[in-house]
């Protein structure tokens, strides 16, 4: 009896990449129609799952300060201007990048215009992915829920500090990585170097996430101008059940794409087209 090609491809193992830094991706077509999961732990990452969790509208991740200042200029008191350079809130903006800052009460019905040193960029690399979805240790459960049902193979951005390796972001990705290998089972998954290594070095660190962020070079940095507190925030693990997508440049979490009525008579004009 011949094995059908689609029986072949459902068995063939799924396989996992890794770049360690948006700097290894030269250009936004190395991402097109590809899976991207997107980790800037601290913290980029977190401060966008949080802000969505207590209520954000949306977020829009621009290339530069200028483009994120003329956004929000054109945006009619809804939107507020988010981000960071240096660690530190960028002049004139609203927030900084503090987990602490998107309360509910400051950011509920917000528009988020956010600008980063390293998050940012590697969300304007994923532009053209076929899915391009948020990871942080505050929403992994979900992240990996979602990556297990989509069934295909995918890729994780680390975003890196400066476009170099960060503890952080690499250890985030090998728990994912572990926790994927656990809920699907033995053969599902093929790995990269990259994806295992990470998934070895998460090993090391997987009994204290805490003390990892205080470790990695960035944390210490965080700690040195005032924002110590924000490690334990970025280190609770599972915090949020949210899985923020980005799509058309926007981020919304996935259930706020699904209801959005422009969508929804997208796709009813595409059927009656047919």
């Amino acid at each position: 009896m011949e094995i059908s090609e689609q029986s072949k491809m459902e068995h063939k193992p799924l396989k996992i990449s890794l770049y360690f830094a948006h700097d290894y991706v030269e250009s936004e077509l190395v991402l097109k129609d590809k899976n991207v999961v997107v980790i800037d732990v601290l913290r980029t990452s977190t401060t966008m799952i949080t802000g969505l969790s207590n209520g954000a509208k949306e977020i829009i991740p621009t290339d530069s300060i200028a483009s994120a200042g003329m956004i929000g200029r054109n945006s009619e008191g809804q939107a507020l201007l988010c981000g960071e350079k240096n660690a530190k809130i960028i002049q004139g903006f609203n927030l900084g990048n503090s987990i602490k800052e998107y309360s509910e009460e400051t950011v509920k019905g917000k528009i988020l215009v956010f600008h980063s040193t390293n998050g940012t960029p590697s969300l304007i690399k994923s532009k053209f992915a076929h899915n391009c979805v948020v990871l942080g240790f505050v929403n992994m459960e979900r992240v990996a829920n979602y990556l297990l049902e989509l069934n295909e193979d995918f890729i994780i951005l680390c975003a890196g500090t400066n476009g170099e390796f960060s503890l952080e972001d690499t250890v985030c990705g090998g728990m994912l990585v572990s926790r994927l290998k656990k809920l699907a089972g033995r053969g599902k998954y093929v790995l990269t170097d990259s994806s295992r290594g990470a998934s070895k070095l998460y090993s090391a660190y997987k009994n204290d996430i805490n003390k990892m962020l205080h470790d990695s070079e960035h944390g210490r940095f965080l700690e040195s101008i005032g924002f110590g507190d924000d490690l334990a925030a970025c280190g609770e693990v599972d915090k949020y059940n949210i899985l923020p997508v980005l799509r058309n440049g926007v981020i919304k979490s996935i259930e706020a794409f699904a209801s959005d009525p422009k969508l929804t008579m997208k796709k009813v004009s595409q059927k009656s087209a047919g």
